[in-house]
């Protein structure tokens, strides 16, 4: 699924050079799901957002399904995001003035092989695998913390990734929410994806197939 090779990252802060990650390699494989810990600052977030095409790197190689992304162009791989993950973030990042249906079908319309009334059957059917039928049509602010994270993870299907990338999904959450949101996500690791998840929970750990530690710039398994 994907694969990285020497990746470095470095942040310039004023006069300061600061290294996150330093020839950083692993292979992250489907059908599993990883949880990947450290302590604040370590680079859990620069690492999937590398991962995820969301941020450059300075040197290094990654492989997403065998294909070399060092040098795509911007819109290249905005493609491939669009095509192969799914994110899902603490902080929701739904549409305030959207339904939950219509915030599932966004990633869709970049899609000009299937038409509206296709995407809003999808996205229906999405939201009732994550255990919200009737909530539908439910605006964000109606729905509760573990509604709207829901809301979030169908959305992320939405284009059916291989890979999901998943930062703090639970950290906003109450215990039963955040075991709700864990089942689903270990799930779609069986179903075959790549399941990342980047937290400082540790009911995360009890749900994972790999725990990965970053620790002094290097990703090693905890």
């Amino acid at each position: 699924m994907i694969k990285i090779e020497n990746v470095s990252k470095k942040y310039k802060n004023k006069e300061r050079i600061i290294s996150v990650l330093d020839n950083v390699n692993y292979e992250f494989e489907a059908n599993k799901l990883y949880c990947i810990i450290g302590k604040s600052g370590a680079g859990k977030t620069t690492l999937i957002e590398i991962l995820g095409l969301l941020l450059d790197f300075d040197s290094g190689k990654i492989l997403i399904n065998q294909k070399d992304v060092s040098s795509l162009s911007d819109n290249e791989k905005s493609i491939m995001r669009n095509k192969n993950f799914g994110f899902v973030f603490q902080s929701y990042y739904l549409n305030p003035l959207m339904k939950a249906y219509e915030n599932v079908m966004l990633p869709m319309y970049l899609d000009k092989s299937i038409n509206n009334n296709q995407r809003k059957e999808k996205a229906f059917k999405l939201l009732s695998q994550v255990d919200l039928k009737d909530r539908e049509k439910h605006f964000p602010k109606e729905l509760s913390g573990g509604e709207q994270q829901r809301v979030a993870i169908a959305r992320a299907l939405a284009n059916n990734p291989d890979i999901i990338l998943a930062d703090e999904p639970t950290g906003a959450l109450d215990t039963e929410n955040a075991i709700n949101i864990l089942n689903i996500l270990k799930e779609l690791s069986k179903q075959g994806k790549c399941v990342i998840v980047v937290s400082h929970d540790d009911r995360v750990k009890e749900y994972a197939d790999i725990v990965l530690k970053i620790e002094d710039k290097k990703i090693k398994e905890a």
